[in-house]
């Protein structure tokens, strides 16, 4: 019984399934990357400042801004 996979069957009508995104979905989503990308450049400061300066203690918020962009 193929009646309920109609898009597999030939010469019966099939549906046409469109595929539409949400704004709010579009925005939310832009606005993760933005704040991803922010976490990033906080996380690259950081290990700038520790490796420059020899203060260990920035490593772990480093790694902390890298978890929160990942």
């Amino acid at each position: 019984n193929c009646s309920y996979f109609k898009h597999f069957t030939p010469g019966k009508t099939s549906e046409i399934f469109e595929v539409t995104t949400q704004k709010e979905y579009s925005i939310s989503a832009a606005a993760i990357a933005i704040f991803s990308v922010g976490f990033a450049i906080i996380g690259t400061i950081c290990v700038l400042l520790s490796f420059r300066k020899k203060r260990d203690y920035l490593l772990k918020p480093a790694s902390m801004f890298y978890t929160f962009a990942g």
